[in-house]
């Protein structure tokens, strides 16, 4: 059997904060799975949010996980991220067919938008 990408986990050291925003950002609600789980079923993927601190566990952060997510306008999308006061880590760049760029989430984290091209027209 060949490996199938199902799932990813983020780690929360907040877990309100992460759920709250996530939630927002992702325009549906989590469910709750078990004490430290918090389930996104995102077009038959699943999206995790860990509540480490509820398990007692140390987690180290690192930079080797970046979660890419296709919306209908970046453009739209990046300006709201930094109305709510959210840093671009990498710029609205155009790359190949799409436009693209980058933020950190409150829980440190990277995150990827990006739309087609031709959707956009002020890069």
């Amino acid at each position: 059997m060949k490996p199938k990408l199902e799932s990813a986990y983020i780690s929360a050291e907040n877990i309100d904060r992460a759920l709250k925003f996530y939630e927002w950002f992702l325009k549906r609600a989590a469910t709750k799975k078990g004490d430290s789980l918090y389930f996104f079923n995102i077009d038959s993927f699943r999206l995790f949010l860990f509540d480490y601190n509820n398990e007692d566990e140390e987690i180290q952060y690192g930079d080797n996980c970046l979660l890419s997510f296709e919306v209908e306008d970046a453009e739209k999308i990046k300006d709201q991220i930094e109305e709510r006061g959210l840093k671009i880590v990498f710029p609205l760049t155009k790359i190949l067919e799409n436009i693209v760029f980058e933020f950190q989430d409150f829980e440190g984290n990277h995150i990827e938008v990006f739309s087609k091209a031709v959707r956009s027209s002020n890069i």
